[in-house]
């Protein structure tokens, strides 16, 4: 059963550091302290410096799912060249069972008031499986990320249970935001989790807040100040590397 609604209230916004065009054309590089971004909220996703995991923030903690399969513990002064949170407090929620991806994602098309702002998404359930891919660390000089995700590590787990956190994004940010669903998992031992590829649920609950403001956060590394970043159009290298 479904409760509360999905207006956007005064004050709140999505805060992201960095944008994803950026990652694009291999910009790696840990522009932001761990520390800062965890203060702009408390649920969120991202990377870690040189593509080196897949992040995922709940409940205030921070951590990196990497590809030699360990979940790492964030320090506060770890740098970070992607991140994308929000002070989380759920005005929505709605029990949901028996759902692939596919389907997970047309239930959340039905739900929402409108496609063209941003929502965050928590979601507390047992799977059946679940599919993930952690990012292997680069070495300089990056490739641009559409190369750099064809040696990510893969990974299928049966009968896991635990959480997804990430957001829907307006089609119109592609390039900024991730467009539509981007989304990362813990499970609730904090062993194994990544990127959100493809999953069967089976029970579980979903939260959701809405947002309509979009607060963005440009790196200040020399790496991105002398990128050449004019003249981009990744829709097809974005919904590559995130698997759509």
């Amino acid at each position: 059963m479904a409760s509360g609604d999905l207006r956007p209230r005064p004050g709140k916004a999505v805060q992201q550091f960095s944008f994803v065009d950026a990652l694009v054309a291999g910009l790696y590089e840990g522009a932001f302290a761990a520390s800062d971004v965890a203060e702009a909220g408390t649920l969120g996703v991202g990377c870690g410096d040189a593509l080196d995991g897949e992040l995922v923030l709940m409940d205030g903690r921070m951590v990196l799912c990497r590809a030699d399969g360990v979940v790492h513990s964030v320090g506060d002064d770890e740098r970070l060249p992607f991140a994308e949170v929000v002070a989380f407090e759920p005005t929505f929620s709605v029990d949901v069972s028996d759902v692939g991806e596919r389907a997970f994602e047309r239930l959340v098309e039905r739900l929402v008031p409108s496609n063209n702002l941003f929502y965050a998404l928590r979601v507390d359930a047992a799977f059946s499986t679940m599919t993930v891919r952690e990012a292997v660390r680069q070495e300089a000089p990056f490739r641009g990320l559409a190369e750099a995700v064809k040696d990510q590590r893969e990974t299928t787990a049966r009968d896991t249970v635990g959480t997804m956190v990430g957001f829907k994004g307006p089609d119109v940010f592609q390039g900024l935001s991730v467009a539509d669903f981007h989304l990362h998992y813990l499970d609730s031992a904090g062993r194994f989790g990544g990127h959100v590829l493809d999953f069967e649920l089976v029970s579980g609950t979903v939260e959701m807040e809405a947002y309509s403001t979009f607060t963005l956060h440009l790196p200040e590394v020399e790496s991105y100040l002398a990128a050449e970043l004019d003249d981009m159009s990744a829709d097809a290298e974005i919904r590559s590397a995130e698997g759509s």
